[in-house]
Order: C-alpha cells, then sequence, then structure tokens
C-alpha cells in the first residue's frame, strides 16, 4: 500500500514573513512551532483555507495568549473543539486545524503545504497582481467610460480591456457589467 497520508486538516492559516517570498519552486524547511511568535518575525499577509477563519488569524496576531489558548477558548463553530498543528517555516508560520488530536510528521506537513497550501497562496497573489489595473479599469467602467475609450487612455487593445473585465467578473462571481459594479462598489474597489 502507498506511504501514509496526513489526515486532512479542517482549515489552516498562513502568516507570511515579510522578508521572504513565496514559490512553487523554493524548498520549504518545516519545523515545530510553539505557537508563539518569534518577536522578529514581521508578518506582511495572512492567508486563510475557509474566510470564517479571518477572526481566528486576527485574535492570534493580537493576543498575548498562543493559539492552543484561542482554539480551546474558542465559541465560533469553525473553530469550536480543533486541535492545532503548527509548523515554523523561514517564509512564514502554519497553523493547521484538525477536528482531533493529530500529530503528524514533518514530511506530511511539508507536503501538504506544498501540495494544498502553496498553490493557494500563489494563486491569491497572482489576483492581487492583476487587481490595481483590473480595479482602474473596472472603475473606468462605472464612471462610463466605453471600451474603447478605456483601451485608449491605458495604451491597451479593446480585447485587454475585455480580458480584465472578465477577470473581474470571475473573480467577483458577476455575470455582467453592471452586476460586476455593483459587486465592486460593495468590495471597496473604489475607495
Amino acid at each position: 500500500m502507498g506511504r501514509d497520508r496526513l489526515m486532512q486538516p479542517t482549515g489552516w492559516i498562513f502568516y507570511q514573513s515579510k522578508h521572504c517570498g513565496l514559490s512553487r519552486y523554493a524548498s520549504y524547511e518545516i519545523s515545530p512551532w510553539d505557537l508563539k511568535f518569534d518577536s522578529r518575525f514581521e508578518c506582511s499577509k495572512i492567508y486563510v483555507s475557509d474566510p470564517a477563519l479571518r477572526q481566528s488569524a486576527c485574535v492570534i496576531v493580537a493576543s498575548e495568549k498562543n493559539a492552543a489558548f484561542h482554539f480551546t477558548q474558542a465559541k465560533d463553530k469553525q473553530t469550536q473543539g480543533q486541535r492545532v498543528y503548527s509548523a515554523q517555516l523561514r517564509q512564514g508560520y502554519l497553523i493547521l486545524i484538525f477536528n482531533q488530536v493529530h500529530h503528524p510528521k514533518i514530511e506530511e506537513v511539508k507536503q501538504y503545504f506544498h501540495d494544498m497550501v502553496l498553490p493557494f497562496i500563489l494563486q491569491q497573489e497572482q489576483t492581487e497582481e492583476l487587481n490595481d489595473r483590473t480595479k482602474t479599469i473596472v472603475k473606468l467602467t462605472a464612471l462610463g467610460f466605453t471600451t474603447k475609450e478605456i483601451a485608449n487612455a491605458l495604451f491597451l487593445s479593446n480585447r485587454g480591456v475585455d480580458y480584465h473585465l472578465d477577470i473581474a467578473k470571475k473573480t467577483l462571481g458577476a455575470s455582467n457589467r453592471s452586476v460586476l459594479v455593483f459587486l465592486a462598489m460593495q468590495q471597496s474597489w473604489f475607495a
């Protein structure tokens, strides 16, 4: 039979270091972490597997208590009764959340990070890179400019403008430009 696989976590939180970038091709040395941040650690971004974990991610950063304390005291359904495994990487800190006590091997955690967490983060970063230009195009669309006017102003082709609008529609789940503008306003893209 194949090698043992990591019991699938119910969620994860990753605190990315300001000083170390992520890449699909980098090597990731992982070691157990005691759930307290190093005093020199500067967090640049926080990624979560589920938006419901954002509150937990915030509490862990803001609290003097450690993360294990938070997960045992949590009252929200997302984290209530959960058990955590945490790891430290040069690139940041990883918390895996399980619905029962589980002590994975370092190699299992490393594989899970590379197969599941890292692709999610890299996809998010790619989306964020597109957002500045895309948000500008959506904002100009909301102001009533035509595709051709936007293309001329930004030195793009009409298709380039449509491409950015398609990306924005896909990102926000919009079916047309009117819905796109409405959803973009709700997401504070025009602030």
